[in-house]
């Protein structure tokens, strides 16, 4: 019998990705897929359009969201799962979130104009859609305008941490977020430990609630996914996973990429279920 995998950490056109949440199904089904799981920055948007398309077509898409956090002056992502996502003050709380990221966004193209980069904010909001806008809208909308030749390059010369047109995002207490999923009775999970490198935040975190770490993502190696799996286990805390695919931003779509076993989706539910 087959092994079921799944990928936990997807994002759609709702926010920083490239791809319709119905492409990441379509994607998801063709890879042969259990289940997965939209998380977009700050919008729950994504998995709206694609839960009644997955449903029947037999895949399982799991409520998910991705906070961005602050501790210790690092940026800390968080994700969501299984989250009631009409819970009215978290509707409100996100709305907010979407706000706050639009006016950074308009705060570095006054910074970007102010260094000469003739770039305007509609040219932003048109490529971002209807999705959250972030940063990677201002990035393509650079290589759009020809003001750089690569996504990358925008991000070193102009918008990445203390380049010159940087803004930092809002200050969202990583306790905050760790509260606000729970609010909506979700499980509050460390996305890619590994790149925030700082493994001696984690026992910060589980005072503060979280619940689980994601063990397995295309920035961890094997060596890294089994160090992520042992820190949870001496937290008692579960360990997920992901591919955290944008779409073919960058070339390859990661979608599927990542084996992650359907256990990690069964975890998730007994740590609502016990509650």
């Amino acid at each position: 019998m087959p092994r079921e995998y799944i990928d936990l950490h997807i994002h759609s056109n709702a926010s920083d990705g490239l791809l319709s949440p119905l492409e990441i199904v379509e994607l998801a089904m063709k890879k042969h897929l259990k289940a997965i799981a939209i998380t977009d920055h700050d919008t729950t948007d994504g998995f709206v359009e694609a839960v009644d398309y997955a449903n029947k077509n037999g895949l399982e898409l799991v409520a998910g969201v991705e906070l961005s956090c602050m501790y210790m002056d690092n940026d800390v992502h968080l994700l969501g799962y299984l989250i009631d996502y009409r819970n009215p003050e978290f509707v409100k709380i996100i709305k907010k979130f979407r706000q706050e990221r639009y006016e950074r966004g308009e705060a570095m193209v006054t910074k970007l104009n102010e260094l000469g980069i003739n770039i305007r904010m509609d040219t932003v909001t048109a490529i971002a859609g209807k999705g959250a806008l972030g940063r990677p809208h201002l990035a393509d909308a650079l290589v759009k305008e020809e003001f750089v030749h690569t996504y990358d390059e925008a991000f070193a010369r102009y918008i990445g941490y203390h380049a010159p047109a940087y803004v930092p995002k809002m200050n969202l207490n990583v306790d905050h977020a760790i509260d606000l999923v729970h609010l909506v009775n979700g499980v509050a999970v460390l996305a890619h430990p590994g790149t925030l490198r700082h493994d001696e935040y984690i026992a910060d975190f589980v005072d503060m609630g979280l619940d689980g770490i994601e063990a397995y993502h295309h920035l961890h190696n094997r060596k890294m996914v089994e160090h992520y799996k042992s820190i949870a286990e001496k937290y008692d805390l579960v360990y997920t996973g992901g591919s955290d695919c944008h779409g073919p931003r960058k070339g390859k779509i990661l979608i599927g990429t990542v084996k992650v076993p359907y256990k990690c989706l069964e975890n998730l539910k007994r740590v609502v279920k016990s509650r």
